[in-house]
């Protein structure tokens, strides 16, 4: 076995900000739900407005998408759809209704649905300590699930919230699962990216403009442009960050900027938007941290 790499303060630092940034999504998420601009339109704008920057960044890099070959562009396409396109929607769809930190926890369980996932497609094998990562985390969200009086933005529509939700963490996990089974021989993550967003917007503006109409004013006026403009941003920041330190620290030690992220993304709600949670919520996010470390554990038992 490879000896662990040695952690330096200043990757525990970046694992922070990382951390910090994941937890900001969800919040950026509830911003651009209550501009009732449809999400569909928030998504094509957004990948619209990030092909300048990856662009930017593969002439910088000099290594560019394999976008004529037909099997990178399945890739791709796949890619952009489980890992950015529906879960956006989802969040934007969510993130008004639920609020910005309860959606963080249930996202947070993304570890969890990996793991399940993996099981199913062989692509990794459960041991004792990730069967009670999984065991834990469904004790975590049962309350949260069956809570009939939790503070959220619309409660009379928090059936409908927490199941579009759980699918987050569900497409994130087929993800992660897909790219690790299917990735294209001889391709790095920011060349994933960048094949990411510019097929998943070819596949999308068309259809949004044809059905919707793509105009910048509403955009302009609802001040959703600024919002995209911190999605790009941090963006572009947790790419570079999360390749960084899975090469300064490994992959489980990357993982652990979930457990940041769910801190943060509840702060950032009640910082934001004074969200509320009763004290059992906060015992929950405790467990589903614990579900997390286990089943994101390198440990063979």
């Amino acid at each position: 076995m490879p000896p662990s790499p040695t952690i330096s303060v200043s990757a525990i630092f970046w694992l922070t900000i990382l951390g910090l940034v994941w937890g900001m999504f969800f919040s950026l998420s509830r911003f651009a739900g209550e501009t009732q601009i449809p999400p569909l339109t928030i998504i094509a704008y957004s990948l619209t407005l990030e092909i300048p920057l990856f662009a930017a960044i593969c002439i910088i890099r000099g290594k560019y998408p394999n976008l004529w070959r037909p099997a990178s562009m399945v890739f791709y396409l796949m890619a952009a759809i489980l890992g950015y396109m529906v879960p956006a929607l989802l969040e934007i769809r969510t993130a008004p209704i639920i609020g910005a930190g309860l959606l963080t926890m249930i996202v947070t369980l993304t570890p969890v649905t990996t793991l399940v996932i993996a099981f199913f497609m062989r692509t990794d094998t459960l041991t004792r300590k990730k069967i009670a990562g999984v065991i834990l985390a469904s004790i975590a969200m049962l309350p949260i699930l069956l809570g009939n009086n939790l503070a959220m933005p619309i409660p009379e529509r928090a059936a409908l919230g927490l199941t579009l939700a759980i699918l987050v963490p569900v497409c994130y996990g087929l993800y992660h699962n897909f790219v690790a089974r299917f990735w294209p021989s001889g391709e790095d993550g920011w060349q994933l990216a960048s094949g990411e967003v510019i097929i998943g917007a070819l596949t999308i503006l068309p259809f949004v403009t044809i059905t919707r109409g793509l105009e910048l004013a509403p955009a302009i006026e609802t001040g959703l442009i600024w919002i995209m403009g911190g999605y790009i941003i941090l963006g572009a920041i947790s790419i570079y960050l999360y390749f960084y330190l899975l090469d300064a620290g490994g992959p489980v030690f990357v993982s652990l900027a979930g457990f940041i992220s769910l801190i943060a993304g509840v702060v950032f709600g009640i910082i934001f938007f004074g969200e509320t949670h009763p004290w059992w919520v906060w015992g929950a996010m405790l467990v589903i941290a614990a579900a997390v470390w286990l089943a994101t554990s390198n440990k063979t038992a």
